[in-house]
């Protein structure tokens, strides 16, 4: 049934391709019987893609990478199994070998189920379904018929394009099969090298019991001509245009590999030229089963005799004081007597430098390859081709800091050197840098040798870290003179350095809160070691301490009152023209002394009561420190009162 039945077989389904058995030459929904024989051997059929060319995809629809699988079984497995169980399809010209084994009698449907499809189109697989029917009774057998293709009966073939020998069984009953042949020993002379006559056989026992068997014999014959080559001793001539200079040894060799028994040749002798000689022919030829190789023909030519060689010019760049600055072209000319030089003249450049720098003069060869060795004249010259070498020997600092930076102009020292003619110059000479930066370039100054050659200034540059400015810094804001605790914050350094960057940070030191003078200082380095110091001046003012005010007299007064009784000790305290009033800011502290009886003593008048306590009295605009003494009469103390800034007032008492 053709491809478009197929597709209006399909209920309605469009198709891009089908799967199909090869049981027979048609395509359709019929399934196909295959009959088997209980105990006979199992039926075998190929599964393969039918290809639909009406899809777009040139009549395959299985793609690279692609794949189409499916499932085969058996409706009664009690009378035929299908092997394999599954059949996946890779490309379109893919086939499966489905195998089905009888196990009973009667009829069993092979049908295939799809399984998997990664191509973008459906296929139908109900082609592949046939029929199986199993009977008991054994058919008939006819003998098989065996041939044998792929080589000829008495046929020739050369050695290396043998082709294979086939068995080809046709069997009415088992079908068809194909097998190696068995391949004979080669015989005749020259069989060990695989050439001469085999033969081919074939044996075949179908599942009946008949057999059959056939041979045949071919020849290998020898394809490849025999070698013909030779050797020369010394391999190439000795000399200019094919001549030799020395004894030649020419050997012949002649090899035949695959029918030696037939190899024949005709010259092929060995020689050694001695003597000298005008070209000579020397030719061998050889003849085998193969064909035929050569003549091979060798010329020889000899000859020996050395030409004369005189200098005859020498020129090159003159210097100072018959120096050559280059190199010298010597120029040699040769004669001979016998068959003439191949170069009437040749020339030679110097190689090297030195006082006495020797040229030797060239081979010469005449046509006949005789060689008058190099060095038969060898003039000598001075040659100095080197300006002086520059080398930078060391710098005043001798080396930077540890940031790797100078911080003043550097001197560097270059030496000069010649090894041929020496210096004129001075062997060393200092340069000094100019300005600074992160590469502060000094240039080698220049050098002259004996002869005259220069190595200018700038040969050699070496390159330095300089920073010669220091660093800029300022206060962040300027600390006033004032009281105590209204001290201005202390300020920060604000520094910078636009080259080598500054060595850390710029700190402030010395600044305080308390009475008195103070000095800021801030120092800032950059990396090359300059610093620049700045400082500040400002003075804390201690507050003005005013009393103690009556009944307490000062002065070194005693002022006499009862043990145990409570003084009022009365006193102000001023920031400039501001007013303290904050009793935390203020500290007594009471001391034992000795009562003196020279000093003047006066009474306490007015006394409080209650115990020792500090207040500020807002009404009368002071501080008032009630202070309950001590018992014990004729004792002596001080009563002191520290301010928070440190000022002191003092004043004694005696207890009655």
């Amino acid at each position: 049934m053709a491809a478009g039945s197929l597709l209006l077989a399909s209920a309605g389904m469009v198709y891009a391709d089908a799967i199909s058995n090869r049981l027979d030459t048609t395509v359709d929904l019929v399934a196909e019987v295959m009959p088997l024989n209980l105990g006979g051997p199992a039926g075998t059929t190929n599964l393969y893609v039918v290809k639909i060319k009406d899809d777009g995809n040139n009549g395959c629809t299985i793609q690279g990478g692609e794949q189409v699988s499916l499932s085969l079984s058996s409706s009664n497995a009690a009378v035929a199994t299908v092997t394999p169980a599954t059949a996946s399809f890779v490309n379109c010209g893919a086939e499966t070998l489905v195998t089905v084994t009888p196990l009973g009698v009667g009829t069993t449907l092979i049908y295939a189920t799809p399984t998997g499809n990664t191509t973008s189109d459906v296929y139908d697989v109900a082609p592949v379904n046939f029929r199986v029917n199993v009977t008991a009774a054994a058919p008939s057998n006819t003998a098989p018929v065996l041939t044998i293709t792929g080589v000829a009966a008495g046929a020739t073939y050369a050695k290396g394009s043998v082709p294979p020998a086939v068995c080809n069984v046709t069997d009415a009953e088992d079908g068809l099969k194909t097998f190696p042949a068995t391949l004979g020993a080669i015989t005749g002379p020259d069989a060990a090298t695989g050439v001469g006559s085999q033969e081919a056989s074939c044996f075949h026992s179908d599942l009946g019991g008949l057999e059959a068997a056939s041979s045949l014999s071919y020849s290998i014959a020898d394809a490849t001509a025999p070698g013909v080559s030779y050797t020369l001793s010394p391999a190439t001539p000795d000399g200019f245009n094919g001549w030799y200079r020395s004894a030649v040894h020419l050997a012949w060799t002649v090899t035949e590999n695959d029918s030696p028994t037939t190899l024949s040749s005709v010259g092929c002798v060995d020689a050694v030229i001695t003597l000298d000689q005008l070209p000579g022919d020397y030719s061998c030829s050889a003849t085998s089963g193969g064909g035929s190789a050569g003549p091979v023909t060798v010329s020889i030519k000899k000859d020996g005799t050395a030409p004369g060689v005189a200098l005859t010019d020498a020129s090159g760049t003159a210097g100072n004081a018959d120096w050559y600055t280059s190199d010298v072209t010597a120029t040699f000319t040769a004669t001979d007597a016998t068959s003439g030089p191949a170069s009437a003249s040749d020339w030679v450049t110097s190689s090297g430098e030195g006082s006495a720098v020797v040229v030797l003069s060239p081979a010469f060869t005449d046509n006949a390859g005789n060689t008058t060795a190099a060095g038969a004249v060898s003039p000598t010259f001075k040659i100095d081709k080197t300006a002086p070498a520059v080398s930078y020997t060391g710098a005043n600092p001798a080396a930077p800091n540890t940031n790797g930076w100078y911080k003043t102009d550097v001197v560097a020292t270059f030496g000069g050197s010649d090894a041929t003619s020496g210096l004129v110059s001075a062997a060393t000479q200092p340069v000094t840098s100019s300005g600074e930066g992160v590469a502060v370039l000094v240039q080698s100054p220049a050098f002259e040798d004996v002869a005259g050659n220069m190595t200018p200034a700038g040969a050699l540059t070496e390159s330095f870290q300089i920073d010669k400015t220091p660093p800029t810094a300022n206060f962040s804001s300027l600390v006033p003179t004032g009281y105590f605790g209204s001290t201005a914050a202390a300020p920060t350094c604000v520094a910078s350095d636009s080259l080598s960057g500054l060595d850390g940070t710029c700190v402030v030191s010395g600044y305080g809160t308390s009475v008195g003078p103070h000095t800021l200082t801030a120092t800032a380095t950059d990396q090359a070691g300059n610093s620049t110091t700045i400082t500040q001046n400002y003075e804390v003012l201690a507050w003005t301490l005013k009393g103690f005010y009556q009944p307490v007299d000062m002065g070194g007064v005693l002022n006499t009152v009862k043990g145990g009784s409570t003084v009022p000790a009365k006193f102000e305290v001023f920031a400039g023209d501001t007013e303290i009033t904050d009793p935390g800011l203020m500290s007594f502290s009471m001391a034992r002394i000795t009562c003196s009886l020279t000093v003047l003593q006066d009474a306490i008048e007015t006394t409080a009561t209650g115990s020792t306590s500090l207040r500020y009295d807002t009404t009368g605009g002071q501080f008032i420190y009630n202070w309950k003494t001590p018992t014990g009469a004729g004792t002596c103390y001080q009563l002191a009162m520290t301010a928070a800034d440190g000022s002191t007032i003092k004043a004694n008492f005696k207890l009655k």
